[in-house]
């Protein structure tokens, strides 16, 4: 699929304007052409065109050398202003090729032909600007692109952007795990179980749940270079006493990974999404704070109406007031119950069990509990709290603060 500069309806308006300047057999044979390339082509037809923007009003702005071609691209939008070019869209192309080299050097951030301007654009590192544009000028001497037809501006590099899906080291919570079997959960928290690096997650995320068996885990998805560590806790199951007859009952749907290496741990970290939502968020970290430091914990419970929040691989960053506490949950499709749980009105799918459960004070979060389950609407989440996690895991397990 084409990555389109032009937005919206307007994109088709292009389209069909090229589609009616570009036999459909010459388009097919072709195949997919990118926005430089269409515009290359539509220079083919209109000689002298020199790209074209839309701006906020949704006016079709067009550059043409000779303006008396004005009448021959009216048919590229709704409301079309022709403006005086200097350059043909094809020498533009062509320039862009000679001079891309350039990238190379340091501190170019990307290199783009400007359709607003009818030039080439450099986005270069402030702090190499001027070196930048006196290695520019001795390159362009051996080229046949004009030096007035190439831009250098300021800019500030791109970095990739992290998803909570993503293969991230060191690792943090609330971001995607998978057992030896491909089960697909959320890292809840880094710990530190008896001096042993690790995580917590829910336990139905190992093979067998409040079995030990050694399930091995990976960050991101099952491969040879992701795996990260094994399952080493996960308390059995009890009866009798506040268990129902005929239940089997646990406190809290936790187990403890230790981690093959203690450098995977990115300590008391949760991965920031970009935003929260009710129901859902980007799966997105945001770049400018892509981590959210666990400060504290508590063994006591969020009073029923308390906002928390939660960071899971699949609805990421949703938040809502807790609805009930110490809420006897019976498991579906088995005759397992948990005791005293939390429930919160926030949205939860599955692949996001593990996930931390938190206060979340704007740049720090005190954690509260490990999320096992939802609704099947998705709409609430139950989540046991970190007293229960705690208690079963072998009292000694905290979380690993900053």
């Amino acid at each position: 699929m084409t990555i389109s500069k032009i937005h919206g309806w307007s994109r088709f308006l292009l389209i069909g304007a090229l589609l009616a300047v570009v036999p459909a057999a010459r388009a097919q044979e072709e195949g997919g052409m990118t926005l430089d390339e269409e515009f290359a082509r539509l220079a083919e037809e209109i000689p002298g065109f020199g790209g074209l923007y839309l701006d906020k009003e949704g006016t079709t702005h067009v550059y043409l050398m000779d303006l008396s071609r004005a009448r021959d691209v009216q048919h590229l939008g709704e409301r079309v202003e022709v403006h005086q070019g200097e350059y043909d869209f094809r020498d533009l192309f062509a320039w862009k090729d000679e001079v891309r080299p350039l990238l190379a050097q340091r501190g170019a951030v990307f290199l783009d032909i400007d359709e607003q301007r009818n030039r080439l654009l450099f986005g270069v590192e402030s702090d190499a600007l001027k070196t930048f544009d006196s290695e520019l000028q001795d390159f362009l001497r051996g080229t046949k692109a004009p030096p007035e037809a190439v831009i250098v501006e300021s800019a500030e590099p791109i970095v990739p952007t992290e998803l909570l899906t993503d293969r991230i080291r060191p690792v943090p919570g609330g971001v995607q795990i998978q057992n030896e079997n491909s089960g697909t959960c959320t890292l809840g928290v880094n710990a530190i179980r008896l001096g042993a690096e690790g995580f917590v997650t829910a336990s139905h995320c190992t093979k067998t749940r409040s079995v030990v068996e050694g399930t091995l885990f990976y960050q991101n998805t099952v491969g040879p270079f992701n795996f990260v560590g094994t399952e080493t806790v996960d308390p059995a199951f009890f009866t009798g006493g506040s268990c129902p007859a005929g239940k089997k009952c646990r406190l809290s749907d936790a187990a403890f990974v230790q981690y093959f290496s203690a450098t995977f741990s990115d300590g008391g970290s949760i991965a920031n999404p970009i935003l929260c939502g009710i129901t859902s968020g980007p799966l997105s970290v945001n770049p400018a704070q892509p981590r959210l430091p666990v400060t504290g914990f508590t063994f006591g419970s969020p009073q029923v109406g308390s906002l928390v929040t939660k960071v899971g691989r699949t609805t990421g960053c949703t938040w809502g007031p807790t609805q009930n506490t110490c809420l006897d949950s019976n498991v579906i499709n088995t005759n397992i119950t948990m005791l005293c749980q939390n429930r919160v009105t926030a949205g939860a799918l599955p692949g996001d069990s593990g996930s931390p459960v938190f206060w979340n004070l704007g740049d720090e979060a005190t954690l509260l509990g490990i999320l096992w389950g939802s609704n099947i609407s998705g709409t609430s989440f139950v989540y046991s709290p970190w007293l229960y996690v705690h208690a079963e895991l072998g009292g000694l397990i905290t979380p690993d603060l900053q």
